[in-house]
């Protein structure tokens, strides 16, 4: 009864309709203006429909008036059964102008939208729930594989909780040959691995229970917003159709979220190096699985690579070169290592920057994108990105030595000037087999790349106990082969001395 006395309140006595566009008369009543003007039409004097009294006046907008109205059919347009009545007419909605976007009454349809698409409402309704259900459905296929624990990032882990098994087994297996006497060095490993793997996998997991979170909320609003009916739904319909739309993220967690296998497992041995010197094998570089594609297969003390015939369950996308990086980059000091490359007649080894290993497959290995080192084809050897043609080995190489050092050209300021080389020799006798200029003061890490699947690629373990040049390249390739011709010349020239004087 109240909102039917405030709606004869808020009704022109002319129309007896809610006003639209109250007047205000100076005698104090208020008509829509249409009505106004249609009283007023064809007459002389403008006098009150209600009281007569003549206005000599303009009337004015009645503001206060106009807010009320409007007011009121905001809220009468949300009846008690879910439906909308047009502002303008005040007749219940039934259908749905297609070319403009808006509801219509019967009024509507007949006048301003004639020549416009028009359908039913309950027509639109269907239509645009049926397009918010195809919009859902890849959020919930989303939340049911992260409830399910068969998303990517609970795939990953998973990997993480194998590599996690796989590296604790590796660390007592080591420790086991010298248990008695590293006891409490075992622990202190396997409770630092344990706490990165907790440290990873909690922050994956996190992660899930995060993305559930969100599509929950984003997934129970959109159902709550889909159980309105007709009108209401579609008035909010581009706002529950952005909080429908789903597209699944890039994943946060790259190789650095996957357990350190080398800071475990890698030179394990040397790093309790004072307590247990000579009785473990020291690796000069050690291979980082996490860099290597799913394809390799790399050995438990990440020294040796190979191709597999099948794949590896990583569930991290390998972008780029099918490579198997070195842990640790070396920037300026000298570093020696040996490479068994058996009876194998392709491979390639050298060293890269970081960066390097994410290039396309198809960009070819070359210094102008960050690769230098040696290449084998059969029976034929090449220089990465030298223009020279193919050259052979006469000896059966099976053991490559790699040296990354400097030529030292001249002094200047007190410090030698020179340039950074990378050499390939063969270890059986230190005969040199080529070298290549590299860039100074830049991390470059070791990269091996196997190119048969029945042969590997292993890293030798290097003799701690051996003098230290055997480790380390000279300053210069060539330095030995120099000191020795000069030797001869000064021999020969005293010999000479020693026959001018007799």
């Amino acid at each position: 009864m109240a909102s039917s006395s405030l709606e004869d309140d808020l009704s022109c006595p002319v129309c007896c309709e809610v006003y639209q566009d109250p007047q205000l008369l100076p005698c104090g009543h208020s008509f829509c203006r249409r009505c106004l003007d249609r009283h007023w039409s064809g007459k002389s004097t403008r006098t009150c429909a209600v009281c007569r009294q003549v206005s000599e006046q303009r009337p004015v907008s009645n503001l206060s008036l106009r807010n009320a109205c409007e007011s009121f059919l905001r809220e009468k347009e949300k009846g008690s059964d879910g439906g909308v009545v047009c502002a303008q007419h005040g007749e219940r909605v039934k259908f749905f102008c297609k070319t403009d976007e808006e509801l219509l009454c019967s009024d509507c349809k007949k006048h301003s939208h004639r020549s416009h698409k028009v359908q039913p409402l309950e027509n639109t309704v269907l239509q645009r729930k049926n397009r918010v259900k195809d919009v859902l459905r890849p959020a919930e296929k989303a939340l049911d594989a992260l409830k399910g624990g068969t998303s990517r990032d609970a795939q990953i882990v998973k990997y993480i909780e194998s590599q996690a098994e796989k590296a604790e087994r590796l660390i007592k297996q080591e420790f086991e040959r010298f248990h008695n006497f590293l006891h409490e060095e075992e622990q202190t490993r396997v409770t630092a691995l344990r706490k990165e793997v907790e440290q990873k996998r909690s922050k994956v997991k996190e992660r899930i229970e995060q993305e559930i979170r969100i599509l929950s909320g984003r997934v129970k609003e959109v159902e709550g917003e889909m159980e309105n009916d007709g009108a209401t739904f579609l008035q909010n319909f581009d706002f529950v159709l952005q909080r429908a739309e789903y597209t699944e993220p890039d994943s946060e967690f790259g190789p650095e979220s996957l357990i350190n296998m080398p800071e475990h497992v890698g030179n394990l041995g040397h790093q309790v190096w004072l307590k247990m010197t000579n009785i473990f094998r020291y690796y000069p570089v050690v291979l980082d699985p996490n860099s290597a594609p799913a394809d390799f297969t790399i050995t438990d003390d990440l020294a040796c690579v190979g191709k597999s015939n099948h794949e590896l369950p990583i569930p991290l996308t390998h972008r780029g070169k099918g490579i198997a990086l070195g842990s640790e980059g070396f920037i300026d000091a000298p570093h020696c290592w040996e490479i068994e490359v058996g009876y194998s007649k392709h491979w390639t080894i050298g060293v890269c920057q970081p960066s390097a290993g994410i290039l396309p497959s198809t960009q070819p290995l070359c210094p102008e994108v960050g690769f230098w080192g040696l290449s084998r084809k059969g029976e034929s050897y090449s220089v990465l990105g030298s223009k020279s043609n193919f050259f052979r080995v006469k000896k059966k190489l099976r053991m490559v030595r790699v040296q990354l050092g400097w030529r030292f050209l001249h002094m200047k300021c007190n410090q030698w000037m020179g340039n950074r080389v990378l050499s390939f020799l063969d270890a059986s006798d230190d005969s040199l087999i080529a070298h290549t200029r590299v860039p100074n003061a830049v991390a470059l890490f070791p990269f091996l790349i196997p190119g048969e699947r029945c042969s590997l690629l292993r890293i030798a373990p290097a003799d701690l106990n051996m003098p230290l040049e055997h480790h380390y390249p000279l300053e210069n390739p060539e330095k030995k082969e120099i000191f020795m011709l000069v030797l001869v010349v000064i021999v020969f020239w005293i010999i000479g001395l020693i026959f001018k004087n007799e």
